[in-house]
This record gives C-alpha cells, structure tokens and sequence, in this order.
C-alpha cells in the first residue's frame, strides 16, 4: 500500500540528499586538508629519530637544538595545587615541553587553518 511521491516529498528527498552529499564532500576535503598540514613523523617520533626527545635534559635539548627563541616560564607556577609545572621552550618550527627539567614532547608548529 505504498504511494507513490508526491512532487514535493521528491523536492524535498533531493534537497536533503544534496544538502548530505555537500556537508560529507565538504568535511571529507577540510580532512584531506589537516592532513596534508600534519607532520606525524615529528609529534610521534620514534626513538633514535632526532626529532625523539623524551626524556632528554635542558641542557641536552639545548645541545642538540640550540637556543630556543623563547622560554617561557614553568606553568603552574611552584606552589600551586596543580603539579608539575611545565616549562616550554619555543623554537622557530616546533616546541619543546619540559616536565621538572626533562623532555616530554616535541610538537611541531603546524600552520592554522582558517
């Protein structure tokens, strides 16, 4: 006992069938995006890369990587309920994450997308 579509119930079956296809094809493109704009070999360094850090001293880092261009400074700040601080050091291409004096992280700056 189906009827058959009127012509606005097809009107409105297209519409919503293009709207879906628009919305998958347009987060299926800002996907291909991020993901030409990741650099997963650098965020998830393997260990003996150069970009592997865990672990390493400040001075070590400073060794491998020079200076930084900016150290910020530990937060929290000491004394805080919220433990441990963490220091980062900003280079010109990534960012380097201290726990207590020791590596954590190497995070490579990505550009943002707008």
């Amino acid at each position: 006992m189906d009827q058959p579509p009127t012509p606005i119930n097809r009107i409105v079956t297209k519409g919503l069938c293009a709207a879906a296809l628009g919305l998958s094809l347009g987060f299926g493109a800002h996907t291909a995006a991020a993901e030409t704009v990741m650099r997963p070999d650098i965020n998830h360094a393997k260990p003996g890369s150069s970009y592997y850090v865990h672990g390493l001293s400040m001075h070590q880092i400073a060794k491998r990587f020079g200076q930084p261009a900016k150290k910020l400074h530990p937060i929290p700040a000491r004394g805080t309920k919220h433990q441990p601080p963490i220091t980062r050091w900003i280079y010109p291409e990534f960012t380097v994450y201290f726990e207590h004096g020791r590596a954590i992280h190497l995070v490579k700056d990505h550009p943002r997308v707008k």
